[in-house]
């Protein structure tokens, strides 16, 4: 499976996470911001891949606020945590399309 189609899940699974279960208000919208993010600029990346980036900054986001807002909603902080883990890790693993690795590897 891609990298780019794992997170494009995990973004997804982010989004109804944010609606299946209560969480604090800021966990609340960190889940739905970060997850609509995480989709959005995943599915941008097959034409930049440069934004794997910024996919991986707002993971960083999402895990600080994941564990900076954990006030009560102990579960949800671990799940926020370690859904901006595996996106953090699948966005840095992302590598570019084949016809893009040929074209770097031809102008070197």
């Amino acid at each position: 499976m891609s990298a780019r189609i794992l997170n494009v899940l995990l973004g997804t699974w982010l989004v109804i996470s944010a609606f299946a279960w209560r969480h604090s208000p800021v966990q609340f919208w960190a889940a739905l911001i970060c997850g609509a993010v995480t989709i959005v600029l995943t599915l941008a990346s097959f034409y930049t891949p440069g934004l794997r980036y910024l996919i991986a900054v707002f993971a960083v986001m999402l895990f600080v606020e994941s564990i900076t807002a954990a006030a009560g909603f102990r579960r949800t902080s671990w799940h926020d945590a370690i859904i901006a883990g595996a996106i953090f890790v699948a966005a840095m693993l992302d590598r570019a399309p084949a016809r893009e690795r040929q074209r770097q590897v031809s102008h070197a």
